[in-house]
């Protein structure tokens, strides 16, 4: 729901919310779960444990139907295909190649130029609204054979990791499903059609956390998702209050901020589970989803991934890099060669996983590439949750980098964060940051959240020149 729709629902009553909110519920499960889902699903289980090159025919042979679709009915990449001089002979025969030829499609292009980005091939089913980090929306036009490839993936990573159809489940997202405003319980909502509750991350202070807690023991969830930040401080406040959970979920799946190593330690203690990382973007980049085996896979069936390091050049095996993404699964507004702006920590080596997928592995997840930060003395440092490990006391913390010279520190903290505590934080962030730079630390009552509900626990405001 946006704009109108989401104004009217906010001010009704809870009764009127939760009718509108399983119509939504009714008509969303009705176009994404089809028989053309059910294929897509089958084939995506079966791609999971094939051979290698069976994934790379299987890529090869989406890639073409996307070049071919792009150079016919696309007139942003029409025109510079044509340029180019390529033609379908040309895609038919060495679409990689290809590939290849076309220029990188920057986030700038891809929000201001979406008309002409359109693959006019296929029909819009739907219009999505991309928030980002500035808040500031892109539009997203998507059609109905996408929308069934998106979720047949996410339904697959559910099924690699053990989950079932029809699972009874919690989702922590952005949605603001009940009013921002309101102090009082329920702040949760109920999708009969998925067997799903929705419960708000707009309301997770400590007067309301037991609230959510005995939402939780009641409802007893098989699979908890959304934001890591809000299953973080759900967690935090299970384990500080020693609190039993009447419940086991079989898994917990994050997605849409990066998670740190700090956050699933905290999860996992509380729910007595397996966290799950996975990465993927309303804009319909392809996904890369963890395994059994705690290892991070790309999905080859799901689109094309490029790596470039912070220089601008390809990245070795071990460096930080930036995603430049080709997808399957957006051939309404198509993606190829699009710089998301998201990075990655690329493996040292090529082993295989134990799971048994032979699908790539990448090390880690980053995050995007502002979450890169850098100074003259240590280059650039990819995460910082390491500067937190071993402190009590800091119940929320945000770093921002102002400048190459100037990080400025916010955090929520209770009585244990001790100027001996401090002192130690301090130090470990002049250990990763260097200490030549100015450090500004402000103890806040509250962060507030970023875009749509996100956390943004570090940002660099400034651009790298190199």
């Amino acid at each position: 729901m946006a704009g109108l729709k989401e104004t009217i629902y906010n001010i009704m009553p809870h009764p009127i919310k939760f009718v509108l909110l399983n119509i939504k519920g009714y008509l969303n499960r009705k176009q994404r779960y089809n028989k053309q889902f059910d294929l897509f699903l089958e084939e995506y289980k079966t791609l999971w444990n094939a051979d290698l090159k069976i994934i790379k025919q299987f890529q090869k042979e989406k890639l073409i139907v996307l070049l071919s679709e792009i150079l016919d009915h696309s007139d942003w990449y029409s025109a510079k295909m044509n340029v180019l001089g390529i033609t379908k002979t040309e895609i038919l025969n060495n679409p990689f190649e290809v590939l290849t030829k076309i220029p990188i499609l920057e986030k700038n292009d891809r929000k201001n130029n979406v008309e002409s980005l359109l693959n006019n091939k296929r029909e819009t089913a739907m219009v999505g609204h991309t928030s980002g980090t500035s808040g500031s929306p892109t539009l997203d036009y998507i059609d109905i054979e996408s929308i069934n490839a998106s979720f047949a993936f996410w339904k697959r990573f559910h099924h690699t990791i053990g989950i079932k159809p029809n699972t009874k489940q919690v989702r922590f997202s952005g949605r603001l499903i009940v009013d921002a405003k309101s102090s009082k319980p329920p702040f949760w909502m109920y999708n009969y059609f998925d067997n799903q509750l929705l419960m708000s991350t707009y309301h997770l202070t400590e007067s309301n956390l037991g609230h959510y807690i005995n939402k939780l023991n009641a409802f007893k969830p098989e699979l908890l998702d959304g934001y890591p930040s809000a299953l973080y401080i759900v967690s935090k406040y299970i384990n500080k209050h020693n609190l039993k959970l009447t419940f086991i979920p079989k898994a917990i799946a994050v997605t849409a901020e990066t998670l740190y190593d700090y956050q699933r330690e905290e999860i996992e203690k509380a729910f007595q589970c397996k966290v799950y990382n996975q990465y993927a973007s309303s804009e319909g980049s392809p996904f890369i989803t963890e395994c059994t085996a705690g290892e991070l896979h790309l999905n080859l069936d799901s689109g094309i991934f490029e790596f470039i390091n912070i220089k601008g050049e390809p990245a070795k095996p071990g460096e930080i890099a930036k995603l430049v993404v080709t997808s399957f699964i957006n051939y309404r507004t198509p993606l190829v060669r699009y710089s998301i702006e998201d990075t990655v920590l690329l493996k040292s080596d090529n082993a295989l996983c134990s799971c048994g997928c032979q699908m790539p592995l990448i090390e880690k997840l980053i995050g995007r590439e502002d979450d890169i930060l850098w100074t003259e003395a240590k280059g650039f440092v990819g995460r910082m949750d390491t500067a937190y490990k071993g402190l009590v006391g800091i119940n929320k913390g945000q770093i921002i980098q102002e400048s190459p010279s100037l990080v400025i520190i916010n955090l929520e903290t209770d009585a244990l964060f001790t100027k001996k505590m401090e002192t130690q934080f301090l130090n470990n962030l002049k250990a990763r940051l260097g200490d030549q730079i100015e450090y500004k630390l402000n103890k806040v009552d509250a962060i507030p959240l970023g875009a749509n509900g996100k956390f943004v626990a570090v940002k660099r405001k400034f651009k790298l020149n190199l």
